[in-house]
């Protein structure tokens, strides 16, 4: 058999160091790339500022032209505040209607989320072998089982205790106190004998 030839690898092999170098290049140039972004994003923001505001022009004013610039732009202040509330509530009602409308489009289209099962690797055999165990299992428990002869649902009904009647006591007790005089008059005559 003729000996194996090692293939060569095409194309540029770097050892690890130039590896290391290289990544390390490629790094700054993608932190330089993103700083300048970020500045240009900044210097956007600085001139739609200042094409929608403009400068306060202040300077050399009296103390009643102050005054009027103050007012007005407290005014154009409020104006402001009054239009970012009616965008909000607006945003938000319109949030609201897109997501009923979406669950009227699911409704009409039956897509429901439906929930995600678990996967259970269980053959047919072994299917089977489970419900052959649960029939024995069921079946020995029903041949087990032994009558107590009571019902397992009767209601135990324990004697009812005997309420005193109040006036049935109190009829005994006038007859005791007068009877007692007279037993207490007998049991002395029959000490006397």
């Amino acid at each position: 058999m003729p000996p194996k030839t090692a293939k060569k690898k095409k194309g540029i092999t770097l050892t690890p160091e130039k590896k290391k170098l290289l990544k390390q290049l490629i790094m700054q140039k993608a932190a330089e790339e993103l700083k300048k972004q970020q500045a240009a994003e900044i210097e956007e923001k600085k001139k739609a500022v200042e094409a929608r505001v403009p400068k306060l022009g202040i300077e050399g004013l009296a103390k009643e032209a102050l005054e009027k610039r103050v007012r007005d732009l407290y005014a154009h202040v409020c104006k402001l505040e009054e239009e970012k509330y009616d965008w909000e509530v607006r945003l938000g009602r319109q949030t609201e209607e897109i997501n009923e409308l979406n669950i009227k489009v699911n409704d009409i289209k039956g897509k429901f989320s439906k929930p995600v099962l678990k996967k259970v690797s269980k053959s047919q055999t072994k299917m089977a072998k489970f419900d052959k165990e649960a029939m024995k299992k069921s079946r020995l428990t029903l041949t087990t089982l032994k009558s107590t002869g009571k019902d397992k649902f009767a209601i135990e009904e324990k004697e009812e205790e005997k309420k005193p009647d109040w006036a049935a006591e109190q009829l005994k007790h006038k007859e005791s106190e007068a009877g007692g005089e007279e037993a207490a008059e007998e049991e002395e005559e029959e000490e006397e004998e």
